[in-house]
């Protein structure tokens, strides 16, 4: 009986991971880049400079990446003319973003870092990651994984920037 509650503990243990999510503050400049967007444009992210921006580090494969989106997409169109969602895919082929993204509606600005330059540079070693960027530029809040209570802590992180 004692080895079936530690074997049951310890994948309690294990699967509440899969529902964290972890934050760590950040202040220094977002490396900038250019990256095509699905409809072939150039987008940098120097072009929202004023706006708080918020990276999302995902790919088609990842079952947290597919419950975070949706709610990401509520949580931009809450304010959309100071607040910027970018969906940055990483190093997917072209077609299957297109038809992903397709068959799930989603609606937000999707990137695609084809080489994975820039989610290296923003140091996405696991994702869903999200990067919180303010009007100048700066890295204010970085969050990795899927939480129930994700849109709620990143709504608080936004509504700080916009008090600044």
């Amino acid at each position: 009986m004692q080895t079936r509650i530690r074997i049951v503990s310890a994948m309690l243990v294990l699967l509440s991971f899969t529902f964290l999510s972890c934050s760590r503050p950040a202040s220094s400049a977002a490396p900038s880049f250019t990256l095509p967007a699905l409809d072939g444009r150039q987008v940098s992210l120097e072009q929202f400079r004023g706006k708080i921006v918020l990276l999302d580090f995902w790919a088609t494969w990842c079952g947290p990446c597919r419950l975070s989106m949706p709610l990401l997409e509520k949580l931009h169109r809450e304010r959309p003319e100071d607040f910027v969602l970018l969906a940055i895919n990483l190093q997917e082929p072209l077609d299957l973003v297109r038809d992903y993204v397709g068959r799930q509606n989603i609606k937000s600005m999707v990137l695609l870092d084809k080489d994975g330059e820039v989610g290296s540079a923003y140091h996405s070693e696991s994702i869903p990651m999200q990067v919180l960027i303010d009007q100048k530029g700066i890295i204010r809040h970085v969050q990795v994984g899927f939480s129930p209570r994700m849109t709620e802590q990143l709504r608080a992180e936004i509504e700080k920037l916009r008090a600044d």
